[in-house]
């Protein structure tokens, strides 16, 4: 059972996801009550659709996001951030209860680990028998929620127990995954059964354990209980625990153990497997919409940090080096041509500037009709250091574009030749991701931008204009020729403008070899 967690006048509030689903809102008569101005009344609700829980805005006045993106309707996966008006929900793909592992109020009085290798099971012909009908159903299940059910379903079936736990590692922290009953109220648990499974890598059957309340003897007596717990085994250790206890000594069994060990070796490998593919199916997604705008090797090493993080970084201010790129006179081109032919020749146009840019890293944040915008030196990741070469290769990516389209029109008919212009633009700018979930765009905002588009406009055809603070960064590998001050349009101080003319020749006479990405 999932939950949702939200700290309330300063309370940290934990509900469970049920099949009544939650309604969150300014309202008194929703389950999580958010009193705040900016909260509509009945703001959002959270359901199940089978085994999984989905985030509605009910038509709020200030909507909903899920990790800072705004949505209509979103599947939530563990970790997402809801965010309602001033408040963070966090959504918690776990059992509804806290695990307290405490061996002050349940502790073990006698117990004993063994490693039980699978030669050395004692099963009974009927056990094997419902061990492989396990099998082939732990095998079938293709979703990781309902793998994690069924798991402690079978196990609670084959070896009755009061409660079971299903607890898998999360870092550092041992998460409870499936508790059976479910119910709301925190549930403690020996925490040396615990550690002695995951640390040894062994089953632990204990003879008998107690629960103490208030040092009452009566009452140690009445509830001592049995527990059981094997660890989940992979390759590259325990990757979780099953638990099973009971009221009463003695109430599991070396045969009851080793039943336990078989299918939590079958489950932890069945486990593994599903979060890996569930895994690789979120990095995907995120990837397949990341190569729309960044270059490969960008795109899978964000995809990779979004499903490691289950979420993406903040905007943020940055040095970066931008580009615009235009096509002279693609109206007139336009009356000459078929609708087709345009949007053929545009198509061209488009995936030969791209490679180009992709080529160089840098992101295609937008095409504008026949115009392309592209950023060099972002995004980074948040623990990558700041690029330093950015400027050198979008200066050298814009030489390239000029080389690449007049190699693309020699191939055309004469009635189809164009020529592009391209502005180039060092500075500060604002970038990040903006957008929701089914439409998200990488941007940079800020007058470093607006800087690169009016120096793509002022641009003589055929030609790449570029900033004062681009050309001093790439001046020493580029021959540049000053423009002088230009009156750019929407800008009331002037620009000092200067025009790429190639690359710097080397004393011995060869061209300077520029960054051209991995």
């Amino acid at each position: 059972m999932a939950r949702i967690t939200v700290t309330i006048h300063g309370e940290q509030r934990s509900f469970p996801v049920t099949e009544q689903g939650i309604t969150i809102g300014r309202q008194l008569d929703n389950e999580i009550v958010l009193n705040h101005a900016i909260v509509s009344r009945k703001h959002a609700r959270i359901e199940l659709r089978g085994r999984r829980a989905w985030v509605i805005d009910l038509n709020s006045r200030n909507g909903v996001t899920v990790n800072r993106l705004r949505v209509k309707e979103e599947l939530l996966n563990d970790g997402d951030v809801i965010g309602i008006g001033p408040f963070e929900l966090i959504f918690e793909d776990r059992a509804a209860q806290s695990i307290v592992l405490d061996d002050n109020r349940y502790f073990p009085v006698t117990s004993e680990s063994q490693s039980v290798a699978a030669h050395a099971l004692q099963l009974q012909p009927s056990d094997l028998q419902a061990f492989y009908q396990i099998s082939m159903r732990i095998n079938q299940a293709l979703d990781y929620r309902e793998l994690l059910d069924l798991v402690m379903e079978e196990i609670i079936r084959l070896v009755p127990a009061q409660r079971g736990f299903l607890l898998l590692r999360k870092g550092d922290e041992l998460v409870p995954r499936v508790i059976l009953p479910p119910s709301t109220g925190d549930v403690v648990i020996a925490g040396s059964i615990v550690r002695k499974a995951i640390e040894r890598g062994e089953a632990v059957l204990t003879h008998d354990a107690r629960l103490e309340f208030a040092g009452s003897k009566s009452i140690i007596a009445a509830n001592i209980r049995s527990a059981l717990c094997a660890p989940l085994l992979t390759q590259v250790g325990a990757i979780g625990v099953i638990l099973l206890d009971s009221p009463g000594r003695e109430q599991f069994t070396a045969r009851d153990r080793d039943l336990v060990v078989a299918i939590a070796n079958l489950a932890a490998v069945a486990i593994e497997r599903a979060r890996l593919t569930e895994e690789l199916r979120v990095q995907g997604q995120v990837r397949q919409n990341l190569e729309r705008f960044l270059s490969p090797n960008v795109a899978h090493a964000l995809a990779r940090y979004v499903a490691q993080h289950g979420k993406l970084w903040e905007a943020q201010e940055q040095i970066v080096t931008v580009l615009f790129a235009d096509v002279k006179g693609f109206t007139s081109l336009s009356e000459r041509l078929s609708p087709r032919e345009v949007q053929d020749l545009l198509n061209e146009y488009l995936h030969e500037m791209t490679e180009v840019i992709f080529r160089y890293n840098g992101t295609v944040d937008k095409y504008i009709g026949d115009g392309i915008m592209a950023i060099f030196g972002a995004p980074r990741l948040p623990d990558d250091s700041p690029d330093e070469q950015h400027a050198l290769r979008a200066v050298a990516a814009a030489v390239e574009m000029l080389q690449a389209q007049q190699r693309l029109v020699s191939r055309l008919e004469p009635d189809k030749a164009f020529t592009i212009r391209i502005g180039v633009n060092t500075g500060p700018a604002y970038t990040g991701f903006f957008g929701t979930r089914h439409r998200l765009e990488y941007t940079a905002i800020g007058d470093t931008v607006n800087t690169a588009s009016r120096l793509e406009t002022a641009a003589e055809p055929g030609t790449v204009f570029i900033g004062e603070d681009t050309a001093r960064l790439v001046r020493d590998q580029f021959d540049l020729q000053e423009m002088g001050e230009l009156q750019l349009k929407g800008k009331q101080q002037r620009v000092r403008a200067y025009k790429v003319l190639g690359p710097r020749a080397k004393p011995d006479g060869a061209a300077t070899i520029v960054y051209t990405g991995p």
